[in-house]
This record gives structure tokens, sequence and C-alpha cells, in this order.
């Protein structure tokens, strides 16, 4: 579609599902064109929205509103196609200040606020996939119609629902909504929506009593809130333990869409599928590793290697055996040899040696150590002793 198809479609759904609706804030940079037609800001303590009142609706006031006023709205939301800018069309205005009903409001929320009913840590989380959910509105009410619309739309089959009638509206709503509240507790429901559309500040004012919100903080269940349009807010919102902006979108918060939920199925099975394939992969590997590893480990290969190691170490001793017996031959023959030379000396000089008793040495084994000898040669004659 074009951008201006999609405008004008845009602008149908606004227009049509938010009709005649009170708005309340600060007025904030208004501008009175010289065509008649006023262009201003509303805003509260976090938000802002653009809002228009045409000549023919704010020719009938009776006051001129400046920046700061604090005024009541009703009108429509609507967006403006040719710049697709969303803004509130207002039909009629009205001084409100904070009025007693905004005092009432703030100074029980200030004071519920300071005792920690609101404290984020005291809510109860909202189950993921409810199968008992628990409905309190009125039987005859258009939030119940738009609810069990969005139930049957999203095709929901995990849950079951069970309806506890009360006031929404008046005096009496509030001891009405306790007794609900009190009655659906007991039921061991998964979650439970306390349900109400749209109105004005007085048809809402019921969901700010103090004991109906001291009735929610004790309460079992975990609650949402549904309570008004987006803009609206009452302190059952802010002590339960989820807010919702409308009642159709509390059901949205709470169920998941049946497409959702085989969407997800698809993709879970998907990523399951990608798991197994690389947990399949990497446990070949592993394995082809491992095999890799017996195969170079195996033990027939292992008693060849030490086998092999075996006949070196053989080898090596053989030939240390060898160069060992070698030696000792070596050093045998140069014994033999040396004593040889002895024994040629010996028989060369026998007539020149003889004992200091002039006794006759007929071998060297006759000789001890410590004998006295007498060497004789052709100039000289030297005694000397036998070590």
């Amino acid at each position: 579609m074009t951008v201006t198809e999609l405008n004008f479609k845009a602008k149908s759904l606004l227009e049509a599902h938010f009709e005649d609706v009170p708005l309340s804030g600060e007025l904030s940079k208004i501008t009175m064109h010289g065509s008649g037609h006023w262009y201003f800001e509303l805003k509260d303590e976090r938000s802002s929205i653009a809002c228009v009142m045409f000549k023919g609706a704010n020719s009938k006031l009776d006051f001129r509103p400046g920046v700061g006023d604090f005024v009541e709205l009703s009108g429509n939301v609507s967006l403006y196609a040719e710049s697709g800018r969303y803004q509130f069309i207002a039909k009629t205005m009205k001084k409100d200040g904070f009025g007693e009903l905004e005092a009432r409001f703030l100074a029980l929320k200030e004071r519920l606020e300071g005792e920690g009913l609101f404290d984020p840590s005291c809510k109860k989380s909202l189950p993921k996939f409810p199968q008992k959910v628990g409905i309190i509105t009125s039987y005859t009410s258009a939030a119940l119609e738009d609810m069990l619309k969005i139930i049957q739309q999203k095709g929901n089959f995990l849950a079951k629902f069970y309806l506890f009638n009360a006031l929404t509206q008046g005096k009496d709503a509030p001891n009405s909504l306790i007794q609900a509240l009190k009655k659906a507790d007991a039921f061991a429901l998964d979650a439970l929506i306390i349900a109400r559309g749209g109105g004005s500040r007085e048809d809402l004012f019921c969901f700010n009593n103090e004991p109906l919100a001291r009735e929610i903080f004790s309460a079992k269940t975990p609650i949402i809130s549904a309570v008004g349009h987006e803009i609206d807010y009452v302190i059952s919102d802010f002590v339960a333990d989820s807010r919702a902006p409308t009642p159709s979108a509390a059901i949205d918060i709470l169920l998941p869409s049946r497409l959702d939920l085989e969407q997800n199925l698809d993709f879970l099975e998907e990523k399951l599928k990608i798991c197994l394939r690389n947990k399949i992969s990497h446990c070949q590997n592993e394995l082809l590793a491992l095999q890799k590893f017996f195969q170079a480990n195996s033990l027939p290969l292992v008693i060849a290697q030490k086998l092999e190691y075996l006949k070196s170490l053989q080898k090596q001793l053989q030939i240390l055996m060898k160069n060992r017996l070698n030696f000792a031959r070596l050093n045998l023959e140069k014994m033999h040899n040396a004593y040889l030379q002895h024994e040629s000396f010996f028989e060369r000089s026998r007539g020149l040696i003889s004992l200091q008793k002039n006794d006759k040495i007929t071998s060297l084994e006759s000789l001890k150590s410590g004998d006295e000898v007498l060497l004789i040669s052709q100039f000289s004659q030297k005694k000397a002793k036998i070590l």
C-alpha cells in the first residue's frame, strides 16, 4: 500500500476504537490560530499528546484556557493523514483543577505507596501458560464481550475461564469487587483479571478504594488490573501484580496465541534439529579422533614397537660387550707383554742382582716386599729395597 493508504487505514482504526474518550491533563504549547482552531498539547507526569479543538467546538466555551490549566476533555483519537501525526480531537473542554476526586486519589496513592503496597519486589509473576484464569467484571459489560472475542481469536486451548460477577460502577461497587475477589482467590486460579471498560473519572473511582487495594495486595493469586483505557490510571493498577491498558490487552498479556505457539514450536523444532546435527557431528569427530588414537596406540603396534626397542637395546648391549671384551683383551695383551718384558729383563739381569746375604736369586717369585737386594753393574754396586 502507499503511505497515504496506510495513514488513512490507521486513521480509520483509531477513530473506530477511540470514540468519546474522556481525557484530563495540563495544557501546554497552545496556539490559537487565525482560522479559529486551537492547537495545543495535553500532558501529565509522564506523557503528552497533541490535541486540536476546532472552531465549532471551542466557540461554545465560556472561558479562554491558558498554559498550565488543568482541564477535562472529551473527544476522539485520530490521525492527521498528511503528516501521519497522531492527535486527540477535543469536542468539549472544562476546567478541572485537581478537584476533590483527584486530591483523594493522590492522597491515597501517596499513603499506600509509603506503606510499600506498590513495591515491585512484592509483585507476583504471571504464569507463562495459565490453565485456570478468573475474570472479575460485570456479566453485562462490553469489556467482557471484548475479552471473550480476543480469547476466541487466539484459539486458546490451554486455559479454562471462570467469570465472577461484580459491580464496576457506583458506591456499592468496591464491596462487590472485594467479595468477588475473595471468592476468586479461594478458587486456586493461576491468574486473575479485574476488568472494566472506559468511563469518566467518577465512573472509575470505585477502583480507587483503599479496602479493595489492600485485598488485591494480600491476594495469593497473581492479578492483572485492566481498568479503563490506556490513559486511565487507578489505584488497583499500582497495587496489582501487572497493569493492562485495556481489558482486551490483559488477555494478550496473559495468554499466548495458538498461532504464536505453533510458530514457536516450529522454531524450537528447527533449533533442536540444528543442535542434534551439531551434537552428532561433534560426537563423530570425537569418535574419529579416538579411533585414530587407539589405532596409533593399539596393543599389537605397542608390542611391535617394544620388540623393536628391545632389538635396539640388544644390539647396543652386544656392541658394548664386544667393546668391553676388546678393551679387556687389549689390557691382557699389554699385561702379558709387560710380563714377558719383565721376565726377559730378569733373565738378562739375573747375574746383576743378588741379595745382601749373597744369596743367588733364582726367580722374581722368590723376592718379597722389604727384601734388600744388591744391584751390580760394571761400574758400581748399589743397594735397593723391594717395594
